[in-house]
């Protein structure tokens, strides 16, 4: 294959829904900087509940990105120093192989690597891999939305073959059960005593535009389902339905470590593609389409649709209670724009919105189960290179990792990486360990993809990849659990 139909095909699955999932099962080194909390000032603030400002934010200044060579002259060396294409090619990042053992235990993690489900235990590393049957020739197929039941005994998550979803109930050993016909990239979730399942379905009915109602809405139904005693999934229930706003998903093009980004529940444009909760007081929170221009609000108990948030919101997350929210203003992620980025909260029985003061600018929001505490990510460009006339580029940014209070009182910056592409899926375990994603950066793939003369499997080695590391509550610096995770979304019981 050549590399012109290499980068076209890679294109199109990054202008889709996940795209771009590298194949080897290896690692990378990765420096990252974990900060000292005694060279952290604590900063205390107040949360109010005030509209958000008009004013503009700060803005941060990019650094300045490497010239890209040109064709026949000069590439870029991993310190950004120019050297000539005829000499010797840039070595790929050195990488490992990655164990994939046999047995499972209580703590664990899903993650999805070259097109496999697997689950691992936290307490020895052990993996067991769930059945997943190969995906049909010439169709694009993928696994998302991975939720653990609140007993951390079932895997919830999304499986589309290339035409029809469907949503899947695996154990702790690898038994799945499967509900057909779902909403396409529509995550189900669990209710908040872990017993029974709400999920979405399409119908075939459609609204005219009329009104506020520009784009035409889609008839979508709620339906729900129970897990008996013995693990087995009841009849499904209708619940009620409520109406999706039209307009299309995703698309356009966007660098590689970007489309890794958007599979670890973020994209460069700062939303989840899908969004499902069930809280306390029995409102299911949702995405109202898939581009997350807004958060609808479902009644269950009636069976109603309530009215949605008029802002938009971003990356919504449950406190571990279930009864509060949080999630980051805007559709998109916009740095001169002063109403997005911010880090708000309310409760899922109101449209109010009252916004947490931050240091820096949010793009992504988590909440540590464990602790209560909040976790937010921050990211700055640092500049990007474009591909001649394909329409590639390649993007570069600082990361940082911040950690604050719900009151905003506490804020510290836990981990900076001046040249590491993202930080995401925050996660924290029972003992206040953390866990995260973190995304390499593509300068590598930069160097290598101005050398003509690479074939797919060469240029395949330079590929940024995403591992699954763990900061110790103890301190010290960030350990690597899984490197090369392939395409992994964490989940924490």
């Amino acid at each position: 294959m050549s590399r012109l139909k290499i980068f076209a095909y890679l294109f199109l699955l990054c202008a889709g829904l996940a795209g771009c999932l590298p194949e080897s099962t290896n690692q990378i080194t990765v420096a990252v900087t974990r900060e000292q909390s005694s060279s952290t000032a604590t900063v205390t603030k107040t949360v109010t509940a005030v509209p958000l400002p008009t004013e503009h934010l700060p803005t941060l200044t990019p650094l300045p990105s490497p010239t890209a060579p040109s064709a026949s002259s000069t590439a870029l060396s991993s310190s950004g120093q120019a050297i000539p294409t005829e000499a010797i090619l840039p070595p790929p990042p050195k990488r490992e192989q990655v164990d994939n053992l046999t047995a499972v235990s209580a703590n664990a993690i899903a993650y999805v690597q070259n097109d496999q489900l697997f689950i691992r235990t936290l307490l020895n590393g052990e993996t067991i891999p769930v059945h997943t049957e190969p995906c049909p020739e010439e169709r694009f197929c993928f696994l998302a939305y991975p939720k653990w039941v609140p007993d951390g005994q079932h895997l919830l998550y999304v499986y589309y073959d290339g035409q029809t979803s469907s949503l899947r109930m695996s154990n702790k050993q690898g038994t799945v059960q499967i509900i057909e016909e779902i909403a396409f990239i529509r995550p189900g979730a669990w209710s908040p005593d872990g017993r029974t399942i709400v999920y979405f379905k399409e119908t075939d009915t459609y609204f005219e535009p009329e009104g506020d109602n520009v784009l035409g809405e889609w008839l979508f139904e709620v339906w729900t389902v129970t897990v008996a005693e013995n693990g087995n999934l009841a009849t499904p229930q209708l619940a009620g339905t409520w109406r999706q706003p039209g307009g299309g998903c995703g698309g356009g093009g966007r660098s590689l470590s970007e489309v890794l980004y958007e599979n670890e529940g973020g994209t460069p444009y700062g939303y989840r593609m899908g969004v499902l909760e069930w809280t306390v007081q029995n409102i299911l929170l949702y995405t109202r389409d898939c581009s997350n221009i807004g958060i609808g609000r479902f009644d269950m108990t009636s069976g109603m649709e309530l009215p949605s948030f008029e802002r938009p919101l971003r990356n919504l997350v449950l406190n571990a209670s279930g009864d509060r929210w949080y999630a980051v203003t805007g559709n998109a992620w916009v740095r001169d724009n002063p109403e997005s980025n911010l880090l708000v909260t309310g409760t899922p029985d109101s449209t109010e919105i009252t916004v947490i003061p931050t240091t820096a600018q949010a793009e992504l929001v988590f909440v540590g189960q464990t602790s209560g505490t909040l976790f937010y990510t921050e990211r700055n460009p640092l500049g990007r290179e474009s591909y001649d006339d394909r329409g590639l580029y390649f993007a570069y940014y600082e990361s940082a990792l911040w950690r604050i209070q719900p009151d905003g009182t506490g804020e510290e910056r836990l981990l900076f990486g001046a040249d590491v592409q993202a930080y995401a899926q925050v996660e924290e375990t029972a003992v206040g360990d953390l866990i995260f994603v973190l995304v390499e950066n593509e300068r590598p793939l930069f160097e290598a993809a101005q050398f003509d003369s690479l074939t797919e499997e060469q240029l395949q080695a330079y590929f940024p990849q995403r591992h699954i590391m763990l900061l110790p509550a103890a301190g010290g610096e960030p350990i690597t659990i899984l490197s090369n995770a392939g395409q992994p979304t964490l989940a924490l019981p």
